[in-house]
């Protein structure tokens, strides 16, 4: 009887990727390159089957594939864009956590309260992927909700892809973050992980929210992703008491 062969017998060969799944992954990089930037007009289906020697069919599906991860955008009447947070078909490719008051009501638009460049901790390291010690910006919002403080997010931006991060919020006070990135940097936000953790609040907290000593606290981390798979800025988030949260598709 013959054995079937086994999937660590090196003899065995590897199965070939889907031909789709190739162009998709050449198409993102030329967006990384900066070929393409956010808003500009991809080529049609039929022109990249051209170049890429494909049939219509197989760009498509690329395209469709890039659709669903949010890295371009079909607009009717005009084609298709790679994805911006610039105005128009704004891209919204990730689960945004939303905070609301005791009343039902959603946190407003944030206050800056503070602006600095400075190096990464080791905390800061790891949540950016970065050396200790490389270059960062930080930045602190509070958000209020019902005519009161709710929130405090410290937002920690690498320096390497967004140099001179805190002059620029401090100058600009943008009320999207994404869409900063975007115009500032050209990059596009497509990805973001958040972790909630209970917390007990610390002196900031008592200062801009007025929390007791070792109230409880909801304590959110969350990390933002570009196209690259890199993280690009990650922020640390205290809600008060009586804030809650809900976690939904835009």
């Amino acid at each position: 009887m013959i054995e079937p062969t086994k999937a660590s017998d090196p003899k065995q060969p590897k199965p070939r990727k889907p031909i789709y799944l190739t162009v998709k992954e050449d198409l993102i990089r030329r967006v990384l390159s900066g070929e393409w930037r956010p808003g500009d007009l991809v080529p049609s289906e039929i022109a990249l089957a051209e170049e890429y020697s494909v049939s219509v069919g197989t760009a498509r599906k690329a395209v469709e594939k890039l659709v669903q991860d949010n890295v371009v955008v079909r607009q009717r009447g005009r084609g298709t864009t790679i994805a911006t947070y610039r105005g128009g078909k704004a891209a919204k490719p990730y689960k945004f956590l939303n905070f609301y008051s005791e009343q039902d009501e959603r946190t407003e638009r944030a206050t800056y309260l503070d602006f600095a460049e400075g190096t990464a901790t080791e905390f800061d390291a790891q949540q950016l992927g970065i050396a200790i010690g490389s270059p960062v910006s930080r930045v602190t919002r509070l958000r209020s909700a019902s005519g009161r403080p709710a929130i405090i997010e410290h937002i920690v931006v690498r320096g390497d892809f967004c140099p001179n991060a805190a002059e620029r919020f401090a100058r600009l006070r943008p009320s999207s973050i994404a869409s900063f990135f975007d115009r500032q940097y050209n990059l596009l936000i497509v990805r973001v992980d958040e972790k909630v953790y209970a917390a007990l609040a610390d002196q900031e907290d008592r200062e801009h929210l007025g929390s007791a000593e070792g109230e409880p606290v909801l304590e959110v981390i969350r990390s933002a992703y570009d196209l690259g798979g890199f993280v690009i800025e990650y922020r640390l988030i205290h809600a008060r008491q009586g804030v809650y949260y809900t976690n939904t598709t835009r």
